[in-house]
């Protein structure tokens, strides 16, 4: 096992929390204050998706066939101009360039270097190590996203102006790091690695395995993830009555539980349906009481949806690349988070006509519903794949 490389990718998953946390809070008051619309926030927010739809399997493909290290370097490269050109470009078109090539960035990255720390690990060791390398890279990511989402609201009081400039910094200081890996040795080609990665992904997708229902719950899960985290705010400051000072405090609560229980959980992982089934359902009554209940009990209700969200991922990661081969590990990662994206772009378009036409709490309602209805298309897509002849 190259012990250093899982060292450096908790390094590397961390920075690009923190870039993400400098960022996430704050830079819709970025924007506004070079008299952006709303209309078009909304338009940057499109297009950074629509990027990432476009680009993550090629750029997936690519570190599968050039190098994970390589792929991982240029995505922070990507990262830092980006940070530069939202400092230099202060308009509307400026902005729309920097989302684009945001976007490229963060598909070089998001594939590989999971990619690169899994092809580390002993194979012989690696179905024992996976729930650990996961359940740390969760709480890793989280502590970095509240020390990130911390200095954004030091940098939104103080110094709004020049956020971009530490966001840049931050994406530099990956690139060295990045080089410091070791690409692990390609394993010896045979008739399944030299398989093209399209079919490959498409073979995983379409296996007898857990894999075609893990991606259906990357897909699904959007239409409970994605109203929650676009209206919780409007929720709870124009019906709830909070006070937004208390927003950061609420998110930050969710996240250190996440950082508490990570490791606690990951001997569940293995029982990925149990898994699932718990969290999901637990979500569901998360944002019922959010919509619901009392103030006390939805501020409970939304600290445990944060909180829930961030701990299923880890369990469907560990998941997943139990059941991928080395060769196209890149390319298969990223056909989920392609997935996933696309997942968040269908969700968003819906959840905006929903909201609009029949406001905030029915969002809330049926993302707790749609928790739920999660857990049925998973058990739908196990069966189907499973009596698969």
């Amino acid at each position: 096992m190259f012990r250093r490389n899982i060292t450096l990718f908790y390094a590397l998953e961390s920075l690009t929390a923190l870039f993400g946390g400098l960022i996430l809070p704050v830079y819709v008051l970025y924007f506004r204050q070079y008299d952006v619309s709303l209309l078009q926030v909304a338009i940057l927010a499109a297009v950074f998706e629509a990027t990432v739809l476009v680009f993550e399997l090629p750029t997936g493909i690519f570190a599968d066939r050039r190098g994970r290290r390589l792929s991982v370097v240029f995505g922070f490269l990507g990262f830092a101009l980006s940070g530069l050109i939202f400092f230099s470009f202060r308009n509307f078109t400026g902005f729309l360039v920097a989302e684009i090539v945001l976007g490229i960035s963060e598909t070089f990255i998001s594939g590989a270097l999971e990619a690169l720390a899994v092809d580390s690990l002993d194979k012989t060791d690696r179905e024992r190590i996976l729930p650990t390398l996961f359940a740390r890279r969760t709480a890793y990511k989280n502590t970095a996203l509240i020390v990130g989402m911390i200095g954004a609201g030091v940098l939104a009081r103080h110094y709004l102006t020049y956020l971009f400039l530490p966001v840049t910094l931050v994406a530099l200081a990956g690139v060295p790091i990045t080089l410091a890996l070791r690409e692990p040795a390609r394993p010896t080609v045979t008739a399944e690695s030299a398989t093209p990665p399209l079919r490959s992904l498409l073979a995983s997708i379409f296996s007898r395995t857990a894999l075609p229902a893990l991606f259906a719950v990357g897909l699904f899960s959007n239409f409970t993830y994605e109203g929650v985290d676009q209206y919780w705010q409007i929720l709870f400051a124009e019906l709830r009555r909070i006070d937004p000072v208390w927003f950061g405090l609420i998110t930050s609560a969710g996240l250190v539980l996440v950082v508490v229980s990570a490791g606690l959980l990951k001997r569940w992982y293995r029982h990925i349906t149990a898994y699932l089934s718990v969290g999901f359902m637990l979500m569901g009554v998360a944002l019922y009481l959010a919509a619901s209940g009392s103030l006390l009990f939805a501020v409970a209700g939304i600290v445990a949806f944060f909180a829930l969200k961030e701990l299923i991922r880890p369990a469907i990661s560990t998941n997943i690349n139990r059941t991928i081969d080395d060769h196209h590990r890149a390319t298969v990662l990223s056909g989920y988070n392609l997935t996933c994206s696309a997942g968040e772009v269908l969700a968003g378009v819906g959840i905006g006509l929903l909201a609009s036409r029949y406001g905030v709490v029915s969002v809330f309602l049926i993302a707790a519903i749609s928790a739920v209805g999660v857990l049925l298309v998973y058990f739908a897509v196990l069966t189907a794949t499973r009596n698969r002849v």
